[in-house]
């Protein structure tokens, strides 16, 4: 590795421990469960955590695991003893209610998985396999897939980010895996993954035969458009499926999505929200789409030796224009949006501020993890088939 490239990856993770600090700071004051402020990329602070609201959600997982990750980058026991901290309040949580909301994956895996990972405590461990149990509240079996939120009438492209503790956990149970690899083959059966590699973001079900009515887009531009950080999505959801299975199927679609995604890769490298929408230039970045897909990219150029250097190249040089222009020295990612949210449904709050730009919590996971998958090069805490 470049020298002068490795020091601007040191550089970032100085500044990622400038963040890391201050939450650490916080829990040593008795303050109980850290909340995601869209607008500093800072944390305010609840007493409880919230495990059953999309609007109230926390996004304490991601945190965690971006704890998690520097205490194994710097060796500094203060971070894994604050990652354990979130672990110890927010997992009899999960272990004792069933799933309403999808996202509580994140929470399973990058929390108390990664903390299981790199502490081997058995209550960590525990909490996920419960976790996971209480996940299937949200699989429609008439459907064949999970559902976004309880109840909702729709199928995301998203949902792949929150499986990976169940993947994980097949390790040892083949069956903790069986509905999520139903899920993402009912991803590809349905279309959410076009034949060029592009992605759509939703399908909507019929309210009674669960049936596919139509394929559209909750936060891009148009139904027809890509999405950015649903391209992301698929890129990452099939690769997490193929790390654990080893099933060729989902290595062609991950493939599929990366070689789309590079191949539109965007001067500057950081794609706007959506690649179609006529107006882009003047609109949001989508910073966290490149965090994800560059860890991605990174994670495919290992299993695909023929793609290895054009993957590798682009994600490199996204890293860089990541770390020079949209990382602060708080550690924070800078330039995201939730997108348009373009069907808001009666009664439920919009998220976002789009056309203005937010702070995402995304971004602030995966700018971590591309610097592990980078400076280190046994990514066994990671893996979710126990291999490096």
């Amino acid at each position: 590795m470049d020298e002068n490239y490795k020091r601007t990856l040191e550089r970032a993770v100085r500044q990622l421990c400038n963040g890391a600090d201050v939450v650490c700071d916080d829990l040593a004051l008795g303050r109980r469960v850290p909340r995601l402020n869209y607008m500093t990329g800072g944390y305010s602070w609840d007493d409880d955590y919230v495990w059953d609201s999309w609007a109230n959600f926390q996004w304490v997982g991601f945190l965690a695991g971006r704890l998690w990750l520097l205490h194994l980058l710097t060796r500094e026991r203060r971070y894994g003893d604050a990652a354990l901290t979130l672990c110890q309040r927010i997992g009899p949580v999960l272990a004792r209610h069933p799933t309403v909301f999808s996202s509580t994956g994140i929470d399973m895996y990058y929390a108390l998985t990664l903390g299981h990972q790199i502490t081997g405590r058995e209550d960590l461990k525990a909490w996920t396999l419960a976790g996971g149990d209480n996940f299937a509240n949200i699989f429609d079996r008439k459907a064949n897939a999970f559902l976004q939120i309880a109840g909702a009438d729709r199928i995301v492209i998203d949902t792949g980010l929150n499986l990976p503790s169940m993947f994980w956990a097949s390790q040892w149970e083949p069956e903790r895996a069986a509905l999520a690899y139903r899920h993402l083959d009912t991803v590809l059966e349905i279309g959410l993954l076009r034949a060029d590699g592009s992605s759509c973001h939703a399908a909507a079900l019929h309210p009674e035969t669960r049936a596919v009515t139509g394929l559209f887009s909750l936060q891009g531009w148009s139904n027809d458009s890509v999405w950015a950080r649903g391209q992301a999505w698929a890129m990452l959801g099939f690769s997490h499926a193929y790390e654990a299975s080893r099933k060729p199927h989902y290595l062609d679609a991950a493939r599929s999505a990366a070689d789309w995604y590079v191949a539109h890769a965007p001067q500057g490298w950081v794609p706007r929200y959506d690649y179609n929408d006529p107006e882009r230039d003047k609109l949001p970045y989508d910073s966290c789409a490149a965090c994800i897909a560059t860890a991605v990219l990174l994670r495919l150029a290992r299993w695909l030796p023929d793609r290895a250097q054009r993957y590798r190249n682009v994600a490199r040089e996204t890293l860089k224009i990541l770390l020079a222009d949209f990382l602060t020295p708080g550690g924070v990612v800078l330039h995201g949006s939730w997108g348009r949210m373009r069907h808001v449904e009666a009664g439920k709050p919009r998220l976002g501020r789009f056309p203005q730009e937010d702070v995402m919590p995304y971004g602030n996971y995966w700018i971590a993890e591309c610097l592990y998958r980078e400076l280190s090069t046994d990514w066994s805490i990671l893996s979710l088939d126990g291999k490096a």
